[in-house]
This record gives structure tokens, C-alpha cells and sequence, in this order.
């Protein structure tokens, strides 16, 4: 899976077109890359989730705190549901919002 955690303007809103990107096999796994830094590398995957979350303003929303790859999926979903972050398609993934034009999906058969 890859997503793309947006950069953020002095006003703290997510800026398009921006950020890094993240590959990992796992929710978890993007999350370990998201945190290697000086300043979080240290921090628990939780605190480190809970730590973004706050500062975008999701103060209230929960995470489960005894299952971190849990706590990791949902994390990356409210990511992209506030606007935050998007999930890349790499070359080959399905793409349900753009289906293959018609006789496009015949030939690959």
C-alpha cells in the first residue's frame, strides 16, 4: 500500500499536491516510516498517532490502545477522511473509481 501524507499550510489545512509518500506492506509498517525522524523516531507508533492527531484537530477520535495495527488502519483512514493524507494506486492496482474502458478488460483475458 502507498499513501501520501499531504504537507500543511501556516493555517495547518493539508496542501494538495505535496508531502511524501509511504510504502509499506502494513498500516503499521507506514506508520513506523511516518515517525523516523528526529523528533518522533523515538515514540511509540500510539503516541506518535496520537500526537498527529491531536495537532490536525482530532483531538476526540479514538484509537485503540491495546492493538496497534488496528490503531494504525484507522489511523491512515482518518488521515485521508480529513484530507490529510490519499492512497496511490502504483501501476497494475485496481482502481474501482476509474473502471478500464470498455474492451480494455476483454483483451487482458
Amino acid at each position: 500500500m502507498k499513501i501520501r501524507i499531504y504537507e500543511t499550510d501556516f493555517e495547518g489545512n493539508p496542501v494538495e499536491c505535496t508531502g511524501e509518500f509511504f510504502t509499506g506492506r502494513t498500516a503499521l509498517d507506514i506508520v513506523e516510516q511516518m515517525k523516523m525522524n528526529p523528533f518522533t523516531g523515538s515514540l511509540a507508533p500510539a503516541a506518535f498517532m496520537r500526537r498527529v492527531l491531536d495537532a490536525n484537530g482530532q483531538r476526540d477520535f479514538p484509537l485503540p490502545g491495546d492493538d496497534p495495527k488496528k490503531a494504525a488502519v484507522l489511523f491512515l483512514q482518518r488521515l485521508t477522511t480529513t484530507g490529510f493524507a490519499k492512497y496511490e494506486l502504483d501501476n497494475g492496482e485496481l482502481d474501482v473509481e476509474h473502471p478500464p474502458p470498455a474492451g480494455l478488460a476483454e483483451e487482458k483475458k
